[in-house]
């Protein structure tokens, strides 16, 4: 048999050879063998993107745009039509030939203008809102100064909060969602990053399920845009964030209710009214207060060019659910009200049966009084034909 000991050399040897092997193989693929450190990064730029691919821009929309300018003059202001945005998406995606290609291949305006607002922040940074939003205060003033120390590197508002409510708000799939038209972050900010990742998947997902190619696909149902490119994966992509940035699971119950502006870990999340007043739900005011930092309008412009407007299509949508519920309430009703009859009937029935019965019982009762009275009768008299008899006996007779 082989000595033990013959093997220690050959062991060390090949312990070596590995060591020797997986550090050359660490330089060669640093990516695939070590964790990537995150570099620092940079407080938002000033930048303020926003779409409009082919829309008019005679829609009394000018004031709005000119709100972004006028409020913010140090900021660089781009407005992303189809060709500025393919060119600033080729550039900054060269090196990520899948994202690159499933932008280009995107057809359809409404999930094209979603994913675009991702992809650009995730590049470059920024601030970007809709075309048609109003800034209402400074963007450098966004950023209270007591909070300016904290390091903030991204915004997110609340758009939509169930509050106490048992169910969820009509058209939305989230207790608490946060605003989509508009969002501000450093360039490459991991929430960001991975809104950008989970949302191409989202979108091949999407065509595989329509058997279809990311080029032909186009959104059937507005819940398909909502929850492949729209506030849903954002809102998932927010809570997982603050999730890992505060060391615990910051779900909808830590911020439902909120009335007042918190960090959590480098994310300012704003209450309903920083980004979403005027809505009429969730506790949003309904004009400009204090905590407004901006105005939509709701236009419906981000749709670029899209036919059917993703909220005339949510709102049809809803009331066609809501008027299914309102068919099973009727049907419900109508079952009910068909038992409560047959209810009734059943008790007439009954009360009739027990009426008959009480009827029949009193007949017998009163033939029963009847006989005992004509036997007590009977009595009677035979009692007073006994006493006769009695008294007209003949002397001697005995009773």
């Amino acid at each position: 048999m082989f000595p033990v000991t013959a093997w220690r050399p050959l062991a060390a040897a090949f312990i070596v050879a590995y060591i020797v092997m997986y550090s050359r193989l660490s330089d060669l693929f640093p990516l695939a063998t070590r964790p990537r450190q995150q570099e620092p990064l940079l407080p938002i730029p000033k930048q303020i993107w926003q779409i409009n691919f082919d829309h008019p821009r005679d829609d009394g929309l000018g004031p709005a745009i000119h709100s972004w300018d006028h409020l913010n003059p140090q900021h660089n202001h781009t407005i992303l039509t189809e060709a500025i945005a393919r060119d600033i998406i080729q550039k900054h995606y060269a090196d990520d030939p899948k994202t690159l290609q499933t932008y280009l291949d995107i057809h359809s305006m409404i999930l094209k203008s979603d994913y675009l607002r991702y992809l650009v922040l995730a590049a470059v940074g920024g601030v970007y809102s809709d075309l048609d939003t109003d800034a209402v205060k400074p963007i450098d003033q966004w950023i209270p100064p007591e909070l300016a120390e904290r390091g903030v590197r991204a915004i997110v508002g609340i758009e939509s909060d169930k509050m106490d409510s048992p169910n969820l708000l009509p058209g939305f799939y989230m207790p608490v969602q946060f605003v989509q038209w508009t969002l501000a972050c450093s360039a490459r900010h991991p929430m960001m990053v991975r809104t950008v990742e989970v949302v191409t998947r989202g979108l091949h997902r999407l065509a595989s399920s329509h058997g279809v190619h990311v080029n032909e696909l186009e959104p059937r149902q507005a819940m398909e845009v909502l929850l492949t490119t729209g506030p849903v994966p954002w809102s998932r992509m927010v809570f997982d964030y603050l999730s890992e940035v505060s060391g615990t699971e910051v779900t909808w119950k830590n911020v439902t209710g909120m009335t007042k502006l918190r960090v959590i870990g480098d994310v300012l999340v704003l209450p309903v009214a920083g980004f979403a007043s005027g809505l009429g739900h969730s506790g949003s005011p309904s004009q400009v207060t204090e905590d407004t930092l901006m105005w939509h309008r709701f236009h419906g412009t981000w749709k670029g060019g899209f036919k059917n407007d993703l909220r005339q299509r949510m709102e049809k949508e809803r009331e066609e659910e809501e008027a299914k519920e309102e068919k099973v309430k009727e049907e419900k009703a109508k079952v009910e009200k068909a038992r409560e009859e047959k209810t009734r009937e059943e008790k007439a029935r009954a009360d009739k049966v027990k009426e008959e019965k009480a009827r029949v019982q009193n007949a017998e009762e009163e033939k029963a009084r009847d006989e005992k009275a004509k036997v007590d009768v009977r009595k009677e008299e035979q009692g007073k034909e006994e006493s006769v008899r009695w008294r007209d006996r003949p002397a001697g007779e005995e009773r």
